[in-house]
């Protein structure tokens, strides 16, 4: 009986903490502008999204069919969802996949495109030039790291290694990460330095930004790949070589929660002592 006075009260606690800070970050337009909420103060890469701030920001779904080729047959062969957040130092980037096979270890490194994976896409001065410059990258974190004791401060990184001379490798960028499988597929939990590409957080600042994930689901080359971008989804998936086709995200200053322990005025710690009672 305890067990279930538990699990309610912290239903309860989540469903009012998610009323009381509710629209404290206004939605972006779909695939064209996310609006990123900051600052966050304490944010735990484990892959559990446990920090409220998660339940009161804007997620946004990519559906089976926002992609190119071979369709997937429904959402839950693949889409996913993603969210994002700030502190002064990175850009924190939630993304629940829903993937009914899941294929790790066929392709390493930079050919990790081919099984599953999630690729991120920066463009630190939103220039929106067609060519990749020094300030934009692409980051591939596959699922091969669900499980990988470095997380989350060493992931196995790629992306734009293909690139080089000076430009910023995927591996180089210092992204921190944790994976973990759940029961309708997996998450990834990523946080992303503003220092190499030298991103000076206030508010109203906009960096282009796209994500993608990409399904294997035979253990052959990718099966499926989705997309955020309304403008890279109207053609080609080319974001790995064209800038111009990401979209954006804005830093909007915002009063974030950061667990059930953080108040509103007082409260949200006003009424756990109410339910305590």
């Amino acid at each position: 009986m305890r067990s279930l006075v538990l699990i309610l009260t912290a239903f309860f606690i989540m469903f009012l903490g998610a009323t009381i800070f509710a629209d404290v970050v206004e939605r972006g337009e779909f695939g064209v502008l996310y609006n990123c909420g900051f600052p966050v103060k304490v944010v735990e890469l484990d892959g559990n999204f446990n920090e409220l701030f998660w339940t009161v920001i804007p997620w946004d779904t990519i559906t089976c069919e926002m992609g190119w080729g071979e369709i997937p047959e429904n959402d839950e062969d693949l889409s996913f969802e993603f969210a994002c957040v700030a502190d002064e130092e990175f850009l924190y980037v939630g993304v629940k996949i829903y993937d009914d096979v899941r294929v790790v270890d066929e392709d390493v490194d930079d050919n990790v495109y081919h099984d599953d994976c999630v690729e991120i896409y920066i463009d630190g001065g939103n220039e929106k030039t067609q060519e990749y410059d020094l300030n934009d990258t692409q980051i591939m974190i596959g699922r091969d790291n669900v499980g990988y004791n470095h997380l989350p401060d060493k992931p196995k990184l790629s992306g734009s290694s293909w690139r080089g001379g000076d430009y910023i490798k995927g591996a180089d960028t210092g992204t921190k990460a944790f994976l973990v499988d759940t029961n309708y597929g997996w998450i990834a939990e990523i946080a992303v330095p503003f220092d190499i590409f030298d991103i000076k957080v206030v508010d109203g600042t906009v960096i282009g930004f796209n994500i993608q994930v990409g399904d294997d689901d035979d253990n052959g080359d990718r099966d499926h790949k989705l997309g955020w971008s309304a403008a890279e989804r109207v053609g080609d998936e080319l974001s790995y070589i064209n800038p111009s086709i990401f979209g954006e995200l804005k830093f909007v200053t915002a009063d974030l929660p950061d667990s059930l322990s953080v108040s509103s005025k007082g409260k949200l710690a006003e009424t756990w002592g109410f339910v305590k009672q």
